[in-house]
């Protein structure tokens, strides 16, 4: 019986069909049988190859190997994988010995590189695992040789490079530069002229390349190359920090449904954001199509895929367990466990899919270039709506990315594995989006990032995130968040700009910790992380805990951190801290129009210190804070504090909200008694009646802070028939007066 989580699939044997009231032909196919009825035709499978006819279903027979990518497959097909499991790139490969480092200098021939040496990623710069390779300029490291086996095909000998943190570049050009070469086993210098979309380029070697902010890898595009020995030189140009070399298969596929073809790949592209897609398989004439004997998928269909796993046999780059750049298809995947290992080695890249009870392992330690929201595990990048539901994702640089306006992702599991910036469990790239009933509980990193979208809603979602440790990119800080809504300074109604979407009735776990071994680095952690301008987004109706275990540590948590946003109602949440749960104009930047209403802010019971309830501002001129409103916000354990932080100007109101009751003699509401409200110089601020049962609300503002002067509008007093009362508003406050009927 083969087992998946929560469901058995089916099991290993000879499927038998029913012959009651059908007709059976069995046709000879090639190394498979094809079976045939007045009904459906089921054609099993086993082996690697194409499989295009419409209407057919095919069924994996038993498990298949590949050395290169494995199944393509037309359109209006099913496959079945029968709980069989499809493994591609799977051969003789090698990789570079050391080629992390993580054993000195062991592997690596170091003559010409005299000022190189080996430190700890902890102490100079993270990148992957413990140790990386300093070089200076003009030093020389050669690898050791691997046996490439397989002729005229894709590889990528790659170098990961750190590149500098954002404060030691001079300017932003300044960064490391490396030079990737190749050599054979002859100690020749190996030169590829490859042909991409629209011209002609040299591959191997790459020279002088640099890469953006935040690390990544330069890579040499090898093929049509021989079979045989190779390795990798690498120059350093600048003086550098390098890691993860190696010569990996590249564009491979576990099955692949071709409506065009993408042959890009130089280093160049990939840090263009061009898009690539099965590169060894383009005609060598007419670069945007299949070659001779794969099938073109063109117009709209529908593809099922079920039933079984689908795994890269060797940890390759740039590769893909399903790709399809058939744009007008619908991709069903069903049941499917999709292991992924590999630099940009992701699950699936296809326009648009229904994805139910699927498992995605991905094991992506870094990427290649983070920029943009490709080679997260599950990448649906075309314009029409997906269904994502009831799966389950581990690991990867970001869990899953949308584009299709009016997708819906439900009652899905993420563990994200983030250590690049911006590739969040869940990038929502498309307007209109429905989030809900998932559960984040990232690894490493954090939950869905909203930029310069409209009209997303996220609801009943769970999320714990926790404060992460330093990054290739920031090592200062560096946040975590639950919800990022950004548009970098949108203009108010830029319908480019992240706006009108509703974040609610979430849960969310906020857990900061300090890191004794990073001394000087203050990592944050928030629920939300609101750095939107171009219009009013709602967050209302969550319940927040954050919990800080050492709140004297630099690392700091937040449920709302509000920077660089303009506009914006958080009203009616709940949140229980141990520290300043709310910073509004933070680090990252003013705020202006931002209402707090309504919510209630619970000081933790087993904190140790007291705290302010809200950060107003940042130190120094810069961050400023504009008609900033606090109203009627409940607070219990904590006292109503804005703790003023800068020098920058801060506009903002506080208001409480006065609930009262008019009564009779006998304990009754009394409706429609007169009411006038006067503010401490006696002026009239509040004209009207007791509603039915006697009951009245009014919000009124107890001060008013503009341009560094305070001005108190309280006391108040209540004017009603035969009396009035003083009332001093420093908290919502609820009144039962008597009156004379």
């Amino acid at each position: 019986m083969i087992k998946f989580p929560g469901r058995v699939l089916c099991r290993k044997m000879m499927i038998v069909w029913p012959s009651f009231g059908f007709f059976f032909v069995f046709v000879s196919v090639g190394n498979v049988m094809a079976v045939t009825d007045s009904l459906k035709r089921i054609v099993p499978v086993t082996k690697a190859g194409v499989y295009a006819e419409r209407g057919v279903t095919y069924r994996l027979m038993n498990d298949i190997t590949s050395t290169h990518s494995a199944i393509f497959l037309g359109k209006d097909v099913t496959l079945d994988l029968n709980g069989y499991t499809i493994t591609y790139a799977k051969g003789a490969y090698e990789q570079i010995r050391n080629g992390g480092f993580e054993k000195g200098v062991d592997g690596w021939d170091m003559s010409k590189a005299p000022g190189a040496k080996v430190v700890a990623t902890r102490l100079v710069h993270e990148f992957v695992g413990d140790s990386l390779l300093s070089m200076l300029p003009g030093d020389e490291v050669v690898s050791s040789f691997v046996n490439l086996p397989y002729a005229n095909r894709s590889y990528y000998a790659m170098c990961g490079v750190t590149g500098r943190y954002d404060k030691d570049r001079k300017t932003l050009d300044d960064n490391m530069i490396v030079s990737v070469y190749v050599e054979n086993e002859k100690g020749e210098l190996v030169r590829c002229q490859t042909s991409y979309v629209d011209t002609v380029m040299t591959s191997v070697p790459v020279e002088r390349k640099t890469l953006r902010l935040g690390g990544g890898f330069v890579v040499a595009h090898m093929n049509g190359l021989p079979a045989g020995k190779y390795r990798v030189r690498i120059k350093a140009d600048t003086d550098c920090l390098i890691d993860e070399v190696d010569i990996r298969p590249a564009f491979d596929v576990g099955i692949g449904i071709v409506g065009a073809t993408f042959p890009n790949g130089h280093n160049d592209h990939l840090f263009e954001g061009r898009y690539s897609a099965f590169f060894d398989y383009a005609d060598p004439v007419r670069r945007l199509s299949p070659r001779k004997g794969l099938p073109q998928v063109i117009g709209e269909g529908k593809v099922v895929i079920k039933n079984g796993k689908i795994k890269n046999g060797t940890p390759g780059v740039m590769s893909w367990g399903i790709q399809s750049t058939a744009k007008d298809v619908q991709l069903v995947l069903e049941n499917l466990v999709i292991e992924s290992k590999g630099i940009n080695s992701i699950a699936v890249d296809v326009p648009q899919a229904n994805i139910s009870k699927c498992v995605f392992r991905t094991d992506n330690p870094f990427i290649i270039n983070r920029h943009g929201s490709q080679f997260h595990s599950v990448d649906l990048r075309g314009d029409k709506p997906s269904e994502v539901s009831y799966s389950s994702f581990f690991g990867g640089q970001g869990c899953l990315v949308l584009k299709g306006k009016g997708s819906s992702v439900y009652r899905n599991f993420f563990a994200n594995r983030q250590t690049v910036t911006n590739h969040y469990s869940i990038t929502a790239s498309g307007d209109s989006l429905k989030i809900f009933e998932n559960r984040f509980e990232p690894e490493i990193g954090s939950g869905i990032n909203i930029f310069r979208r409209q009209g997303v809603e996220i609801f009943d979602n769970y999320f714990k995130v926790s404060v992460a440790p330093p990054s290739c990119e920031y090592h200062l800080d560096y946040s975590t968040n639950g919800v990022r809504l950004a548009d970098y300074g949108a203009v108010r109604g830029s319908t480019k700009g992240t706006r009108f979407n509703k974040i609610y009735n979430n849960t969310f776990d906020i857990v900061a910790r300090a890191f004794d071994a990073y001394p000087d680095y203050v990592g944050m952690a928030n629920a939300v992380f609101f750095s939107a301008s171009a219009g009013d987004n709602e967050i209302y109706g969550n319940k927040v805990s954050v919990w800080h275990e050492d709140p004297k540590a630099k690392t700091i948590a937040h449920a709302f951190y509000i920077g660089n946003a303009d506009g914006g109602v958080f009203e009616r949440n709940t949140v229980v801290s141990n520290v300043t749960p709310i910073w509004v104009a933070c680090p990252y930047g003013s705020a202006a129009n931002i209402d707090l209403t309504m919510n209630t802010l619970i000081k933790h019971r087993e904190s140790e210190f007291d705290f302010p309830a809200i950060r107003l501002g940042y130190r120094g001129t810069r961050n400023s804070a504009l008609n900033i409103a606090f109203r009627s916000n409940a607070l219990v354990g904590i006292p109503f504090k804005v703790e003023q932080v800068g020098q920058a100007e801060k506009d903002y109101l506080v208001r409480w909200t006065l609930d009262a009751q008019f009564v009779g003699l006998a304990g009754k509401g009394v409706s429609g008694v007169p009411v006038s409200i006067l503010d401490h110089q006696e002026l009239e601020v509040y004209r009207g009646i007791s509603s039915a049962g006697g009951f009245l609300k009014v919000e009124l503002t107890e001060i008013q802070v503009s341009g560094g002067v305070t001005v108190s509008n309280g006391p108040y007093k209540l004017v009603y028939p035969g009396g009035e009362q003083l009332v001093r508003l420093t908290e919502n406050v609820k009144l039962k007066i008597g009156v004379k009927q």
